[in-house]
């Protein structure tokens, strides 16, 4: 049984007073036999006849709004938790790209056809709530105790180029081993070209994904290598790619709270010996803010003359609200900026990083 709160629970008895079968999916479950939490909640609901109906349902347990319409997920802030709800559906694929799908609602389609769609066997996981029942057609409870990342079903996977790098980034998550029929898939389907179907920031949320979320990153980069995507983080030597693999796991040991900050920090230890990181950089994301702390550590760890851990922060948060800021956006943009001034040598101390914030103010 997964413990839900009781607000949570009158939400759903009040779905299913009205014949709507809500499940539980995606992450949520998943997060919760893997020993993780997540305020995230995917639910599929069964038995939907419109989504009009389903938003006036919805509407007295606060604002309701649509996310795409082809896919049909209205989205809930409640309890707490942030809720997107959706009839089981099918995904066909229609055009080029990550984006390329016809998309079909079936309120009474069975649950293992619905998760048919989905990539992996860990994320097709369903609870029903009100019945306190597990389902689990495709193994990924089992698959999670074994460590073992594999798709659902190898005719639909290769219909999303993004999984491959979602690939990536579970296994170094939830540190598991991509079993051998999925990494010939994803080899070939690099071979066939999938990834230039993706637009770089597509790519780019998923090294996000990898650096932010992963105790050590180096699982999905060694993956992504066996898979044949190295090339992604340009041309390295083999020991130079080894050696980004070593730092970048001694430094997801010390990332800072702030994910500019601390992407910024995993970028620079995979990149500090390619050729042109900025070039790389700029392939992968838009970014301003990125490019620029990454590139800054970079040339920071250089005039070192070896990469080290950067040094902590002088500027804190405690520093800018006893100047009278409230914490916002700017608030940690203001954070990136002094840190990217320390980096260049534009403070040295405490009290110098004082009064260049007052300059800045």
């Amino acid at each position: 049984m997964i413990p839900l709160p009781p607000l949570l629970l009158e939400l759903l008895n009040h779905l299913s007073s009205h014949s709507i079968k809500p499940i539980f999916v995606g992450g949520f479950v998943r997060d919760y036999f893997s020993g993780h939490t997540t305020h995230d909640l995917d639910i599929e609901l069964y038995g939907v006849s419109s989504l009009e109906s389903l938003e006036t349902l919805l509407r007295p347990f606060g604002k309701v709004g649509l996310y795409g319409k082809s896919f049909g997920v209205l989205k809930l802030t409640y309890s707490g938790y942030a809720i997107d709800f959706s009839p089981p559906r099918t995904e066909s694929k229609s055009g080029f790209g990550h984006k390329g799908f016809e998309t079909k609602w079936f309120s009474d389609m069975s649950f293992t056809a619905a998760a048919r769609r989905r990539d992996f066997t860990i994320n097709a996981i369903g609870y029903d709530p009100l019945t306190q029942t597990l389902i689990d057609p495709y193994k990924g409870v089992e698959d999670l105790n074994a460590k073992v990342l594999r798709c659902v079903d190898l005719e639909t996977f290769v219909d999303d180029p993004l999984r491959i790098l979602r690939a990536m980034q579970f296994a170094a998550r939830f540190e598991l081993k991509c079993d051998n029929t999925l990494l010939s898939l994803c080899r070939e389907m690099i071979v066939a070209g999938a990834l230039t179907e993706l637009p770089k920031e597509r790519i780019f949320e998923e090294f996000k994904k990898l650096f932010l979320l992963s105790t050590r990153p180096s699982i999905g980069l060694k993956l992504l290598e066996k898979m044949g995507g190295r090339n992604l983080l340009n041309p390295l030597s083999d020991e130079t790619w080894n050696r980004a693999q070593e730092r970048i796991d001694t430094i997801a040991e010390h990332r800072y709270k702030t994910d500019v900050l601390a992407l910024g920090q995993m970028f620079a230890a995979v990149l500090i010996e390619s050729p042109d990181p900025l070039k790389t950089l700029e392939h992968l994301t838009d970014q301003r803010n990125v490019i620029k702390t990454t590139m800054t550590i970079i040339n920071y760890a250089k005039r070192s003359g070896e990469f080290i851990l950067p040094p902590e922060p002088l500027l804190q948060g405690r520093d800018l609200i006893a100047l009278g800021l409230s914490p916002s956006v700017s608030f940690k943009t203001l954070l990136e900026r002094a840190y990217s001034a320390q980096l260049n040598h534009e403070f040295s101390t405490h009290e110098e990083a004082l009064k260049w914030l007052v300059t800045e103010l």
